[in-house]
């Protein structure tokens, strides 16, 4: 009876060991082999790569990209960001006051709502000598350029006709574009 209980204890105790170890071996840990990049700067930080995963001491992270510190206070990681005052968005677009103002274009009222037609902002293009950009249905584009690349993309229409752009997109999208173009 002894007998039995040292094989089963021993049977115990194997099998304790071999799930302590595979459960050891499920944690892959290396050194971080690859660059790490702060705004296109290459810094050192330390890191790690667990399980394939890439961890980084958090006050080396902020002493590589600066605009926080990090500390321990009271059993607590303490992280503190600068309280700079956010910058309030401008609802008028930004003209170059030394800009002539855009000629006006012809505003339509359509299920009363304000619009102005592609094809007379065109015009205007034309008449200040922007003749190499135009409109597809849902983009503002320069034709010279070979990339293909839009200056604007999703420009909002009138749900059944995609020739109106809104006013208000309008001045205060397309108006700041055509602008920065002079």
């Amino acid at each position: 009876m002894k007998n039995i209980k040292s094989i089963t204890l021993g049977i115990l105790i194997g099998a304790t060991a071999t799930l302590s170890i595979t459960a050891l071996a499920e944690y892959i840990v290396v050194p971080n082999s690859f660059p790490v990049k702060v705004n296109g700067q290459t810094v050192q930080v330390e890191g790690y790569n667990i399980n394939d995963s890439t961890y980084f001491k958090l006050r080396d992270v902020a002493d590589a990209v600066g605009g926080f510190e990090v500390g321990f206070e009271d059993n607590a990681i303490i992280v503190n960001t600068p309280q700079n005052p956010t910058p309030a968005p401008t609802t008028a677009p930004t003209v170059n006051p030394d800009l002539s103002p855009l000629p006006e274009v012809e505003v339509e009222t359509v299920d009363g709502e304000q619009y102005v037609r592609k094809s007379n902002i065109k015009k205007m293009l034309s008449s200040i000598g922007l003749d190499d950009y135009d409109f597809t249905s849902v983009a503002f584009y320069d034709r010279t350029r070979k990339d293909g690349m839009a200056l604007l993309e999703n420009i909002p229409h009138h749900p059944e006709n995609n020739t109106l752009v809104p006013l208000n997109y309008y001045t205060s999208t397309i108006i700041p574009v055509i602008n920065s173009l002079r």
